[in-house]
């Protein structure tokens, strides 16, 4: 049984917010870039184009939590209630893409080819920070992440393998939307690719520079440590 002091879910909640925060940043750094938005987004954006009145944030949630239904489809009896906490995390999700894309839309819009590209790289970086710390504190993942793990423990298929499977079914959806609406493509261009390689090296960087200073303020070692204590102790 875990117990956590007061302090310790204060300081996890406040690293997972604020990851949630920065990965949204990151997305609407990557729009405003107008090369493409991350393979998690591409259906979003490419639906609040198409429906103007619905905003990118709006359909963010509502798409992350179709995501927990295909899990509670998919494990059936085993769907443990515990995976609806996602649903909290897409909404708190889709509430801060809004709020970025508007804070972000005080910033000029980027004609040079270069200048968006920089943008680009920018918003890569944010959300493989913004990864990096809604991770740590081991609170639920978003829906994206929870559908991953079980298409992999499902069909036995490994993580990474279900990832880019996953990546590769949204954003060839996005490009299907795209192309039927606009003609071309909107919003999945090499932006999308990019993401997709870059967010990970911008990932493995964060935590190897800054893991062991992030466990030491959320006190990750102290929990594990006295969560050991007490399974160590007689029933």
């Amino acid at each position: 049984m875990k117990r956590w002091n007061l302090s310790v879910v204060g300081k996890r909640v406040l690293v997972y917010c604020a990851g949630l925060f920065i990965m949204a940043l990151g997305v609407s750094l990557s729009v405003l870039s107008d090369l493409g938005v991350s393979p998690m987004s591409s259906i979003p954006y490419v639906l609040s184009e198409i429906i103007t009145s619905i905003s990118m944030g709006t359909f963010t949630t509502a798409l992350f939590c179709s995501y927990i239904a295909i899990q509670a489809l998919l494990l059936g009896r085993r769907f443990h209630p515990v995976r609806l906490l996602q649903i909290l995390g897409s909404f708190l999700f889709g509430w801060f893409v809004d709020a970025t894309n508007f804070l972000v839309s005080f910033l000029p819009e980027p004609m040079l080819y270069p200048v968006r590209l920089v943008w680009l790289v920018i918003g890569m970086a944010c959300v493989g920070l913004g990864i990096f710390l809604y991770i740590a504190p081991d609170m639920p993942p978003l829906p994206g992440e929870g559908v991953m793990q079980v298409i992999s423990e499902k069909f036995h298929i490994p993580l990474h393998w279900a990832k880019i499977g996953f990546d590769v079914t949204v954003t060839a959806i996005a490009v299907a939307l795209s192309l039927w609406f606009f003609h071309g493509l909107h919003g999945v261009r090499e932006g999308t690719v990019l993401a997709a390689l870059g967010v990970g090296k911008f990932l493995g960087l964060f935590v190897h520079r800054w893991q062991g200073a992030l466990d030491r303020f959320i006190e990750k070692d102290a929990v594990q440590e006295e969560e050991t204590a007490l399974s160590d102790q007689p029933a």
